[in-house]
């Protein structure tokens, strides 16, 4: 009985090191790929991933490692890797980012909506802002939008987008001037209409209270004002900047009216 077990375990041993090597060596390449990955080594990463998918071509895991190694420098290829990959919604994320860098910013957003990684979205406008991408960021967030219009039960979502818009076009008008009357003529549109769908939420309101003062109409933002202190009495902000602008001016006469 002994000698049978034995034999068994040889067996099994004999057929371990036969066919079992590649998938064990290629996790082996796996895990040196990801601890260069975690060390900002991307290209070193790469070629491990693909050492080990040469041996276990088909293998997700290392298909979705391999993208996300070459994502910021072949994204096209990165975002082929994690479509081969189906690893469900982590791959469809990360081909939100893939679409994102290629410049599809509907196909992004379809992405990350399908993975319901809407935090993932806007780490990418981030990361595309702080690098000076201002327009592709906004771009992202204008296909948001489009998706979000039209769904009553998203308007929380559409307002918050809108918002965003705003923000990130401000940000943009002081990292272009030469741009800037646009991205700010920009930015009260959106802080309007982020106000406008949620017009109960008091820092919408103020965002686009302080854009009007600071580069549009001074009577829309004392209006704007005066409503956030209608929402929210002595409100510090709204108060100071009511104080600074003054009185609203008088009405200009008519052309056509006649002095009494």
């Amino acid at each position: 009985m002994r000698k049978d077990v034995a034999l068994a375990a040889a067996l099994a041993f004999a057929l371990l090191a036969a066919f079992g090597w590649r998938p064990l060596t290629a996790w082996w390449f796996d895990d040196l790929g990801n601890l260069a990955l975690a060390k900002g080594d991307a290209r070193t990463a790469f070629a491990w991933f693909d050492r080990g998918l040469t041996l276990w071509p088909d293998s997700r895991l290392l298909l979705e490692d391999r993208g996300r190694a070459e994502l910021d420098r072949d994204p096209a290829a990165a975002l082929h890797d994690f479509q081969r990959s189906n690893c469900g919604a982590a791959c469809v994320a990360e081909m939100g980012d893939a679409h994102a860098r290629l410049g599809d910013p509907a196909a992004a957003v379809a992405d990350y909506l399908q993975a319901n990684a809407a935090g993932r979205l806007a780490a990418a406008e981030d990361r595309i802002a702080a690098a000076g991408g201002y327009d592709d960021a906004i771009a992202l967030e204008d296909a948001l939008v489009q998706r979000l219009t039209g769904n009553m039960l998203l308007r929380a979502d559409l307002a918050a987008a809108y918002a965003k818009i705003g923000k990130l076009s401000v940000d943009a008008s002081f990292a272009k001037p030469d741009k800037a009357a646009g991205y700010r003529r920009q930015a009260i549109s959106a802080f309007k209409r982020a106000s406008d769908i949620a017009p109960f939420n008091e820092g919408y309101l103020l965002s686009y209270a302080f854009a009007q003062r600071d580069w549009g109409d001074k009577n829309a933002a004392r209006d704007a004002f005066r409503r956030v202190l209608s929402m929210h009495p002595h409100q510090s902000d709204a108060e100071q900047a009511l104080l600074e602008l003054g009185p609203s001016p008088p009405p200009t006469p008519s052309p056509t009216s006649k002095p009494r």
